[in-house]
């Protein structure tokens, strides 16, 4: 049996939790996108925009997909999407900072 909390299991929750950095990094890369765009006005930091706004909707639509409907996604297969989209977002955001 596996540990649950608020009816949510550990797996689930460790989802949730990577989901929400994911957020916080999408927030981040959206704030420097438009920072740029302000500075220089080009369609590819407008379409770098609309990923990134794409990917933050993605994962606010898994957590609330994770807490309200537990057949929709299993936790092994949210937790290990959303470690290596973590993974990818972490160093486009160091790159973006950079340059």
């Amino acid at each position: 049996m596996a540990l649950e909390l608020f009816g949510l299991t550990v797996i689930k929750i460790a989802a949730i939790c990577i989901e929400i950095a994911n957020i916080g990094l999408l927030s981040g890369l959206i704030y420097l996108y438009i920072k740029s765009y302000r500075q220089i006005k080009i369609g590819f930091t407008v379409g770098l925009i609309l990923f990134a706004s794409v990917l933050l909707i993605r994962s606010i639509l898994a957590i609330a997909l994770l807490i309200i409907d537990s057949d929709a996604l299993t936790g092994k297969q949210a937790l290990i999407g959303g470690l290596i989209e973590f993974i990818a977002l972490a160093i486009l955001l160091k790159i973006t900072w950079d340059y």
